[in-house]
């Protein structure tokens, strides 16, 4: 199924990409307390739809497949910029949940509702099945991507 006119995969996804890096920067909602870098925010959504169970910091590692030290790091700048709060736990006080401030609740969830509005905008003049169709091709596409990833990867590491 080849077809010479068609334009390539990767670099159309590198050019949507652009797009909304180019489209969130000019427009997403500006605050005092805001993420200072792409990592910070995935956190801060994580946190936002996982409310309702505790978030540790192994959680963060795991999900957004980062070292210890990274994640260290990244959540002592996100709490000394009142991002979120490390709470210990009674029965471990190593174990510290991870939880947002109130302000960058309320200024993630600006953020979510501007999310929205550009994913709507995206999918306009798209039907439900075609829209259905498009995130599983999006996630076969991921789940591939991953796979070669770990192949380029020392020892099939994720880092």
């Amino acid at each position: 199924m080849e077809n010479k006119h068609l334009m390539k995969i990767s670099f159309a996804m590198r050019v949507i990409h652009n797009q909304i890096k180019d489209i969130i920067t000019k427009s997403v909602p500006k605050s005092d307390v805001a993420p200072q870098s792409q990592l910070q925010g995935g956190i801060l959504g994580y946190l936002f739809h996982h409310t309702d169970q505790p978030v540790y910091q192994k959680d963060i590692e795991k999900e957004f497949q980062i070292s210890r030290a990274t994640a260290t790091n990244t959540l002592q700048v996100m709490e000394k910029n009142g991002l979120i709060l490390r709470k210990s736990q009674d029965k471990d006080a190593r174990l510290k949940r991870i939880t947002m401030t109130e302000e960058a609740a309320a200024n993630h969830a600006r953020v979510e509702a501007h999310m929205q509005m550009m994913d709507d905008r995206m999918l306009r003049g798209l039907t439900d099945s075609e829209i259905k169709d498009l995130n599983r091709y999006l996630g076969v596409i991921m789940n591939n991507l991953e796979e070669l990833r770990k192949e380029y990867s020392p020892c099939g590491d994720t880092e």
